[in-house]
């Protein structure tokens, strides 16, 4: 997948582009609906599924800093859309600039005259421009006068309600990850490299490989999981992951810490992916390591079930 950084660094012309536009935090299903629909127009046209995204997502800008708890990280977003089979991601920088550009001027300059659009696949919740003034009507209209085709990619709904970033995030912080899941698509994750740790882990004699939450990343509710583990190149194994500040110690600091099960080895410096299967309990603070450890023991074999 080629990324580029804006539309004004598109140097060469791209091949009959499909393009799909969106924030698309957490490439859900619904996502995955609008990338895959902007795929197969591309392989139809014999040209490139491009998506048009932005950074930062634009409630940062528009709402006085109030940008959300992101589901993905912006890379592992453009990832998670290059697995959907986008060829090309244009990465816009959203600032007051970008904010201001009437719609008009946001589908001639970003979409026809610099990414060259030959179709467009939105949701059906679009819009865009200054203000958001530029509806899907008016989204038609152009397309229609420049010859362009639109696609208007309807609702995933799961559970009797649409699929949306915003209800993912309700359901992560609730700390129900299955119902996460299954609108996600698969798993929510953290992934980072492993870092040093104080060693109680192995202390108590179940050592763990410690994260930090990526800035700006949306925090679970603390507490125990039951999760799969991905190793680079390795098939994921069964893990049990801690998140929280170790208030047994007096800790301050909230950390992701996982032990695999039925695997002993040192991880520290390693590129990991911790997938979230199940809430187990939540936070927790014992009188000591003893029942600590005996606590620990009981959510190693939950996790295993």
């Amino acid at each position: 997948m080629e990324s580029i950084k804006g539309f004004k660094n598109i140097k060469d012309q791209l091949k009959n582009p499909v393009v799909c536009i969106g924030n698309f935090d957490g490439v859900h299903l619904g996502h995955a609906g609008i990338a895959g629909t902007a795929v197969r127009r591309a392989r139809e046209f014999g040209g490139v599924a491009v998506a048009l995204t932005f950074r930062p997502h634009p409630r940062a800008v528009l709402g006085a800093g109030a940008e959300p708890c992101l589901l993905t990280t912006y890379d592992e977003r453009n990832a998670l859309l290059a697995a959907q089979g986008i060829d090309v991601v244009v990465e816009e920088p959203f600032g007051r600039e970008l904010s201001e550009m009437a719609y008009e001027d946001f589908f001639g300059v970003v979409l026809k005259e610099k990414i060259g659009a030959r179709r467009i696949v939105v949701g059906y919740d679009f819009a865009f421009g200054r203000g958001r003034g530029g509806h899907l009507g008016e989204l038609e209209s152009l397309c229609a006068r420049a010859g362009a085709g639109l696609e208007i990619v309807q609702a995933r709904h799961e559970d009797g309600a649409a699929v949306s970033s915003t209800r993912i995030r309700k359901l992560l912080a609730a700390g129900d990850v299955q119902s996460g899941a299954r609108l996600l698509g698969r798993e929510f994750f953290y992934k980072g490299i492993v870092i040093k740790g104080e060693g109680r882990g192995r202390q108590l004699g179940f050592p763990t490989a410690n994260l930090l939450i990526s800035e700006g990343k949306l925090a679970l509710p603390q507490g125990v999981y039951a999760t799969k583990t991905v190793l680079s190149g390795e098939q994921p194994c069964l893990s049990a992951t801690y998140i929280g500040a170790r208030p047994t110690f007096e800790g301050k600091t909230v950390v992701v810490e996982t032990h695999l099960l039925d695997r002993d080895i040192d991880l520290y410096g390693s590129l990991i992916e911790v997938r979230f299967v199940r809430h187990i309990r939540g936070e927790q603070k014992f009188d000591g390591m003893e029942a600590l450890k005996r606590q620990i023991a009981v959510d190693i074999s939950q996790s295993r079930t």
